[in-house]
C-alpha cells in the first residue's frame, strides 16, 4: 500500500540532515582556505610556493555556500534552486580549481581535494534539488490548512 506523496516524505529528514553537514562541512573549510590561504594552497599543491589572492577568495566562497546550504536545508520549497546552483558550483569550481590552481599537476592531495570537496557533492545536491522542487509542487498543491 503506497503512502500519499506528502511534503515530509519528498523532503525527509535524512535529506535536511546531509544539507547540515553540507554546511557544516563549508563552513569548516572555507575557514580552512580563507583564514590559511598558505596552509591549504601548500597542502593541496604540495609546494612551498605562495598561495594566489584568489585562494582566500575561494574560502569566502565556499563560506557563502554553506549560508546557501542551511537556507536550502531551512525552506527547500522557497530556496530549491539552491541546491541545483551548489552543485553547479561544485562541478564549476572544481574544473576551475583543476585548471588555474593546480594547473592539471595533481598529486594525492590534490585528488583528494577535487574528490571530497567537489566530485563527490554533485550527484547528492542534484538528487536533493529534484526532490526540494517535487516538496514544492506537493506544497502548493495541498489544500489550505483550516483554522483551528
Amino acid at each position: 500500500m503506497n503512502s500519499p506523496q506528502t511534503p515530509q516524505n519528498i523532503f525527509p529528514n535524512w535529506i535536511r540532515g546531509l544539507l547540515l553537514a553540507a554546511t557544516a562541512y563549508n563552513i569548516l573549510w572555507g575557514i580552512l582556505i580563507g583564514w590559511f590561504p598558505e596552509t591549504f594552497y601548500q597542502w593541496v599543491t604540495e609546494t612551498k610556493n605562495a598561495a594566489p589572492s584568489i585562494i582566500e577568495w575561494q574560502g569566502k566562497a565556499v563560506l557563502a555556500m554553506a549560508a546557501a546550504y542551511l537556507a536550502c536545508a531551512i525552506h527547500p520549497g522557497k530556496f530549491w534552486y539552491l541546491a541545483f546552483f551548489g552543485a553547479l558550483t561544485k562541478l564549476g569550481g572544481g574544473i576551475w580549481f583543476y585548471y588555474t590552481i593546480l594547473e592539471q599537476e595533481v598529486g594525492k592531495k590534490g585528488i583528494f581535494h577535487l574528490l571530497m570537496n567537489d566530485a563527490i557533492w554533485i550527484p547528492f545536491f542534484v538528487f536533493i534539488g529534484f526532490r526540494a522542487l517535487a516538496y514544492k509542487k506537493a506544497k502548493r498543491e495541498m489544500p489550505p490548512e483550516e483554522p483551528a
